[in-house]
C-alpha cells in the first residue's frame, strides 16, 4: 500500500506567505466587474504591450499602449474560452483595456523566505495546473512565447493560472514576445511548442529552487548572450539532486515532445511511494 504524502492546504500556505502576498488572495468583494473606484489603481507591472494595475484584491486592469494593442490577447481569449487554468477575463472596456482576475505570481511565492516550507507535492500540484494550461494552449495552436513564473498566478481558489497572452504566436504566426533571458534556447522556428517546453523546464527549476537557471549571471553585461551560448552548447545547471531533475533536463534537452508528457511525468512523481 502506498504511503500518503502530506499535502499543503491553501489555508496552510496562506499562513506561510508574507502579508503583502495575502492581500491579493482575500475574500472576494462585491465590486462590479466593470467598475473601478477613483484613485484605487496600484501599479503592478509594465511590458512591451501595456501596463497592469491592481484595482482591488480580486481584479487587475490591463491597459495597452496604443489603440491596436490587445488584439492578440483578445483573439487568444476568444479562442480559448473558459478553462480552470487560464486567468478569467472579467470585462472588456470600451477603450480596449481588459479586467482580469487577480492572483499572486508564483515567482513571488517561490522566492519568499517561507518557500522552503512548502511541501514538494504542493509545488508539483501547481506545476501540473500550469502544464495543463499550456497543454490547452498548444492544442489550440497557440504558443505562449513567454512561459515563466512571472506569468503564472495562484488564485484564492487554489488554482495556478496562466496570464499574459499579448505576445503569443497564433497558428504559427509571429510572436510579440520571447521568453526571459534565462529561459530561451536559440531555435528555428524562433518560438514553438519545443521552446515553450524548454522554458517550462526553467519554470520547474525556479519553483523548486526559488531562483532561475544561471541566476548568478543576471548582473553580468549580457546575460542573454551568455546563457544562449551555454544552452546552444547543451550546458545546463546541474539538476542531479533536485526532485523532478530528470524531467527538467528532459525539457532542456528536447526529450519531451508535448505538455501531455510533462503532465504524465508530474503525475508519476506525485504517485510515487515515499522512500
Amino acid at each position: 500500500m502506498r504511503a500518503m504524502r502530506p499535502f499543503l492546504s491553501l489555508l496552510s500556505l496562506l499562513k506561510a506567505l508574507p502579508t503583502q502576498c495575502l492581500e491579493k488572495l482575500r475574500s472576494p468583494s462585491k465590486t462590479h466587474n466593470n467598475s473601478i473606484l477613483p484613485n484605487t489603481r496600484q501599479f503592478l507591472a509594465a511590458g512591451k504591450s501595456g501596463v497592469v494595475y491592481g484595482i482591488d484584491p480580486e481584479r487587475v486592469l490591463k491597459e495597452f499602449h496604443d489603440g491596436d494593442g490587445g488584439e492578440i490577447e483578445r483573439r487568444v481569449y476568444q479562442r480559448l474560452g473558459s478553462h480552470p487554468n487560464i486567468a478569467k477575463v472579467l470585462n472588456t472596456r470600451t477603450d480596449g483595456s481588459i479586467i482580469l482576475e487577480r492572483g499572486t505570481p508564483l515567482r513571488t511565492i517561490c522566492r519568499a523566505s517561507s518557500a522552503n516550507e512548502i511541501p514538494i507535492l504542493t509545488k508539483v500540484h501547481w506545476l501540473r495546473h500550469a502544464a495543463e494550461g499550456y497543454q490547452y494552449l498548444h492544442a489550440r495552436d497557440i504558443i505562449h512565447s513567454d512561459i515563466g513564473c512571472n506569468n503564472l498566478i495562484l488564485t484564492g481558489e487554489d488554482h495556478v493560472k496562466l496570464i499574459d497572452f499579448e505576445g503569443c504566436s497564433i497558428d504559427s504566426g509571429p510572436a510579440g514576445s520571447c521568453y526571459e533571458w534565462f529561459s530561451y534556447c536559440p531555435s528555428m522556428p524562433r518560438v514553438s511548442r519545443r521552446t515553450d517546453i524548454f522554458a517550462f523546464g526553467c519554470a520547474i527549476y525556479e519553483v523548486l529552487t526559488g531562483r532561475p537557471p544561471y541566476y548568478e549571471l543576471e548582473t553580468s553585461d549580457d546575460p542573454y548572450k551568455q546563457v544562449e551560448e551555454l544552452y546552444a552548447n547543451q550546458h545546463f545547471p546541474d539538476v542531479t539532486n533536485l526532485p523532478l531533475g530528470q524531467l527538467i533536463r528532459s525539457c532542456w534537452c528536447g526529450d519531451i515532445n508535448s505538455m501531455s508528457e510533462v503532465i504524465q511525468e508530474l503525475e508519476a512523481f506525485r504517485t510515487r511511494p515515499l522512500r
